[in-house]
């Protein structure tokens, strides 16, 4: 098995694959075809190492247009990605980010200069649309398409019914990311995906960057972090490694202080000059 590549079966047919810098796919393998949702970072040669799980044809279908989900489709010759997030923009962008942080990794010794690197050994696939209800039949086996604004106005998750499982790509995050400019507004996200998420028939969904579920039932802390944060000051906050984004982040309340924690709740809005904190009354004492 690829070493760059951590593989772990979660049920029949169905694959977690998680790159060196923790970036998740999913691998769901059907009786005459497999689908591959999202395509990791870009660093290692993934379709080596989905052909060593299945060698049956297999189809990318992209959750949204941000290079650690995108950079491993260009080891193939296509992928799906909606409309709304694709375009020579998205990709020239993923090219710029995704190969500024190779070289990161490179500096910081995680891999070698001469690790396989997608954006430099592969080419950019072909850009094929997929849109909301659309379905991905692997035979045995379908896979539906789900549109979840907010992350990016393109993001889709992919249902898979026979297990209960949704992949949700980052649609939601203990730490939710709407910071980007493609990302739509605190309330679009509540509206529009977590109140969509709540009407469809699964049981947990699984993220881009996160190896526990999230429960269905959990839900609703969500919808409550999305209405904090929008009376919340917040605090400034800047990417590790992409110094150009920041936004404002609202440490919302829960039970724990452990970022990392699945039960952490904080949510990053778009940059915004922040109102002067409230000083307390001063009391003159005679």
């Amino acid at each position: 098995m690829n070493q760059l590549f951590k593989v772990e079966p979660m049920a029949a047919g169905l694959y977690r694959i998680v790159d060196v810098l923790g970036n998740h796919c999913y691998l769901v393998v059907g009786e005459t075809s497999a689908l591959l949702v999202d395509s990791c970072g870009g660093i290692g040669n993934l379709r080596s190492c989905v052909e060593e799980l299945t060698d049956l044809p297999v189809t990318i279908a992209l959750t949204h247009g941000h290079d650690d989900h995108l950079s491993g489709a260009y080891w193939y010759e296509e992928a799906y990605l909606s409309s709304l997030d694709g375009g020579d923009r998205c990709w020239e962008l993923v090219e710029n980010h995704s190969s500024r942080i190779f070289e990161q990794v490179i500096e910081e010794g995680l891999v070698e200069e001469g690790t396989p690197f997608a954006l430099r050994d592969g080419s950019r696939p072909r850009e094929l649309p997929v849109s909301d209800g659309d379905f991905f039949d692997l035979g045995g086996r379908c896979v539906r398409a789900v549109a979840f604004p907010g992350h990016t106005a393109g993001s889709m998750g992919y249902l898979l019914e026979d297990l209960g499982i949704l992949f949700s790509g980052d649609a939601v995050t203990p730490i939710m990311c709407l910071f980007f400019e493609e990302s739509l507004s605190i309330q679009d996200w509540r509206d529009k995906t977590l109140a969509r998420m709540a009407e469809l028939p699964f049981d947990r969904l699984y993220t881009g960057h996160h190896d526990q579920p999230i429960s269905k039932d959990e839900l609703p802390t969500f919808v409550a972090a999305s209405e904090y944060a929008l009376t919340d000051r917040g605090m400034a906050w800047e990417h590790n490694r992409l110094h150009e984004f920041r936004g404002i982040i609202h440490l919302c309340p829960c039970d724990t202080f452990d970022a990392d924690s699945m039960d952490f709740r904080a949510v990053i809005d778009h940059w915004h000059e922040l109102p002067p904190r409230k000083r307390k009354g001063r009391h003159r004492h005679s």
